[in-house]
């Protein structure tokens, strides 16, 4: 019997689909030829119960399951089940569970590196980021979480930021920035000085009468290099920038930066 019943269970373990087993219907067909067979009821009974049970389990590991999001090659675009928009910086990734969202239960997402939300507003269920270090909840708004310098950067919106769910956290609004210093249990508002926390996203970078210092110091930390600069006698922090280039070519971005001031700008090699 032991041997049958795990037949049975792998049976509809193989072949079972939400939405089309009707466990009902299968019991009058087999009640309805029960006096034309030598079938056993203890046996109707048992994979009956297996049924049921394989049922249960499937549609209670629906709930609990995570979908994972990933940027491998390049920054990649996802629009979630609440119809909010994820766009994930290169090597970086999200999970969440599609069916919570779907039924309406959560907006709970796990993020693993740095991504940019649009998240769709809803009053009565707010979207909800945690992260190794942070946490982050929104009703409506357009932001960056960076997990990894634990970081938030709000494009518009209002954001509250936490070290934790249920820790002490800061709410910032449109063009605000904070970050979770070590051993900081709150974060640490800071100011955002050219708001090119998200060229990554946007594609390009973006200056608005900016001392050519914080720009050179912006690109080298954005594209991880260090700078050799011949400034031909000039102070650097008396030199100011309007425009805008494109994160695409960072050699054109030097370029046009010596060529605007007549100094010689380049990557070290």
């Amino acid at each position: 019997m032991e041997e049958l019943n795990d037949k049975n269970l792998e049976f509809v373990l193989k072949h079972y689909k939400e939405g089309a087993l009707d466990t009902e219907r299968a019991l009058r067909k087999v009640r309805a030829r029960a006096g034309k067979s030598s079938f056993s009821w203890r046996m109707l009974s048992s994979v009956a119960a297996a049924v049921i049970l394989v049922a249960g389990l499937l549609i209670w590991n629906d709930q609990r399951s995570y979908s994972t999001l990933s940027a491998l090659n390049g920054n990649a675009e996802y629009t979630l089940p609440d119809h909010s928009v994820v766009t994930l910086y290169e090597g970086s990734s999200l999970k969440f569970k599609p069916q919570a969202m779907i039924s309406g239960k959560n907006r709970k997402v796990k993020l693993s590196g740095k991504a940019f939300f649009e998240v769709e507003r809803d009053e009565a269920r707010p979207f909800e980021i945690s992260s190794k270090e942070g946490f982050v909840r929104v009703l409506g708004t357009k932001f960056q979480v960076d997990s990894d310098s634990k970081e938030v950067y709000v494009e518009s919106g209002k954001v509250l930021f936490a070290k934790a769910s249920k820790l002490e956290g800061v709410i910032l609004t449109a063009g605000m920035k904070a970050i979770i210093f070590e051993n900081d249990d709150i974060p640490t508002i800071v100011e955002s000085t050219t708001g090119n926390e998200i060229a990554w996203k946007r594609g390009t970078f973006v200056y608005d009468d900016q001392p050519l210092s914080i720009i050179l110091d912006e690109i080298k930390a954005y594209y991880g290099k260090n700078l050799v600069i011949r400034t031909k006698g000039k102070d650097l922090s008396t030199l100011r920038m309007t425009g805008e280039f494109d994160i695409e070519s960072p050699e054109d971005v030097l370029d046009a930066l010596s060529s605007a001031f007549d100094i010689d700008v380049k990557f070290k090699k």
